[in-house]
């Protein structure tokens, strides 16, 4: 799965419990911290190399261009 898939499915999966809160750390050479709390105390959690971000951002916008 990718971080968009793995996203929408914890995004879909806890809307209903309450607040989802979220945000990303300064990106470094390497990368980034991406986080998702919800109230119910679930956590998502990834981190993001360069190329995965380059990766996913193609990827939606491929996606977006055949609709």
């Amino acid at each position: 799965m990718s971080l968009v898939d793995d996203l929408e499915s914890f995004v879909a999966a806890h809307r209903l419990c309450g607040t989802l809160t979220g945000d990303a750390t300064e990106p470094v050479a390497d990368g980034y911290l991406l986080w998702i709390t919800c109230s119910c105390g679930k956590a998502f959690e990834r981190w993001v190399t360069p190329e995965a971000a380059e990766y996913d951002l193609l990827r939606t916008r491929l996606l977006a261009s055949q609709n």
